[in-house]
């Protein structure tokens, strides 16, 4: 079946904002630009709309565009742009890594946007991802070793600890919510966490032979039947793959990403896509029965591809 795939980029080298290509067995099309926004470097799709952590109106904040490209409402309330944008019903959260913050705005019903609040965590804490979990709102804050628990309205609940120098980046919960799956950027591991106390069951290196000295571990995503994760590592350029069995890690492949600096991939319709950003392309890749990354299927360019989005 085809798809639309999107893609957030950095802007300022070649690209000039969102891209569009459509995807059909494992085949990509040539991208064209969707969108032109400044530093689309995060992005999120539903119900149609495309929700970009970006440059705007003169700083930085949020903007809702169409699928045909039209920019319905922007908002501007910090000076560096966020990492991340998450939806949970009408409500946009962003985590901002320069500036320690994560933000909430509001989605009208005439699609516009209505500032909340932010709240500052600490100056270079490193906050890189935000999660829901219930009533929850999860942010992986790098540079504190700790995932912060909010509720809706960013008031503090409490928070998972980390060993010094773990670096939590990005996770992914089981489809029952009993499990956090979460992968560390400086220590370059996964954790597997339960929810109903938010205890560290397990964790494993997703390195291959024990590589020790790199860091810069970066996205995460679970396959549909839950029996495997698959994480991407941005200096080592590969994907490693994670079998789940009675949510016990064990690292089973690694392999490389077709490109330089995998910041995001996406599993879709039995292929994995990986957004590789020195290397300005989007490859895709079979996967195969056994969950494992496969034969590379095809390729585009897409100038500093850094998030993925498909519908």
């Amino acid at each position: 079946m085809k798809k639309t795939v999107y893609s957030g980029t950095y802007t300022g080298t070649g690209s000039q904002g969102i891209y569009r290509f459509s995807f059909e067995d494992g085949i990509l099309s040539d991208p064209e630009l969707l969108c032109t926004i400044d530093n689309p470097k995060y992005i999120n799709l539903q119900d149609g709309i495309i929700s970009a952590a970006a440059d705007v109106k003169g700083g930085s904040g949020i903007a809702l565009v169409s699928r045909e490209g039209e920019i319905l409402d922007a908002i501007s309330y910090e000076q560096r742009t966020s990492c991340y944008i998450g939806r949970n019903g009408n409500r946009l959260y962003t985590a901002n890594y320069h500036d320690g913050t994560v933000s909430v705005a509001e989605i009208n019903e005439d699609n516009t946007l209505k500032f909340i609040h932010t709240e500052i965590i600490r100056n270079g804490a490193g906050c890189h991802q935000v999660l829901f979990h219930e009533d929850k709102v999860l942010v992986p804050c790098l540079f504190l070793d700790r995932v912060i628990i909010f509720d809706q309205d960013l008031n503090r609940l409490g928070s998972i600890h980390f060993n010094h120098g773990t670096g939590p980046r990005h996770g992914i919960f089981s489809k029952d919510g009993k499990y956090l799956y979460l992968a560390s950027e400086l220590s370059n591991e996964l954790f597997v966490i339960s929810s109903e106390n938010w205890e560290i069951l397990s964790s494993i290196s997703i390195l291959p032979g024990g590589e020790k000295n790199r860091r810069d571990t970066a996205a995460i995503r679970l396959s549909d039947d839950e029996s495997k994760v698959y994480i991407s590592t941005r200096t080592m350029d590969i994907i490693s793959v994670v079998d789940l069995k009675d949510h016990v890690p064990t690292l089973i492949q690694t392999v490389s990403c077709g490109g330089r600096h995998p910041r995001d991939f996406i599993l879709l319709d039995g292929y994995l896509l990986s957004a590789n950003r020195f290397t300005n392309d989007v490859v895709s890749f079979r996967l195969n029965e056994d969950g494992t990354v496969g034969e590379k299927v095809s390729s585009v360019t897409v100038p500093e591809a850094v998030s993925l989005a498909a519908e």
